[in-house]
């Protein structure tokens, strides 16, 4: 049982923005990041294979992030899973999950004070139905329609760990 494992780490330059409302690669005093606008939902993909030690259970995300600018306010994300499995999955289109919602979170008082929230997934459909071995994508949105802090958020890391 892999429960409380790390599965999979990603930095912010393994993100590929997407086509349409990417979000767009930077960095904050030689940091990596991943910059997300305030008022248009932009999206970064992440892609991985879920690795032979899962053992089954739901994955919590861990994003680590700061406010670009915003010391006051809230920044909320949402993330969601696409399985690429073997021989079943078309990658001319895309089939993510549903949406899972990361609370947003209180912008520290310092601009570029990194805050970790997170969201607790539950295996099965929430998470595309991956199993061990899996191809994957991630995909994380800034949540503008339910946060409040002003500027750009930044995006350094992900942490995927078993529940």
């Amino acid at each position: 049982m892999a429960s409380g494992n790390s599965l999979v780490a990603f930095g912010a330059r393994a993100g590929v923005p997407a086509a349409a409302n990417g979000a767009r690669h930077s960095t904050r005093n030689s940091h990596p990041v991943l910059l997300f606008d305030t008022t248009t939902q932009q999206e970064v993909e992440f892609t991985g294979v879920l690795p032979r030690h899962y053992g089954g259970g739901g994955i919590t995300v861990y994003l680590h992030w700061t406010a670009a600018s915003a010391t006051t306010g809230t920044i909320g994300w949402d993330v969601s899973f696409e399985r690429m499995s073997d021989a079943t999955t078309n990658l001319g289109s895309d089939s993510f999950a549903t949406a899972q919602t990361v609370t947003a979170a209180t912008v520290n008082g310092t601009s570029g004070v990194m805050t970790v929230t997170n969201v607790a997934v539950t295996d099965g459909a929430n998470i595309d139905g991956l199993t061990v071995g899996d191809s994957f994508r991630l995909r994380i949105r800034r949540d503008v329609a339910n946060d409040t802090a002003t500027g750009d958020a930044e995006l350094h890391a992900i942490e995927l760990k078993e529940t």
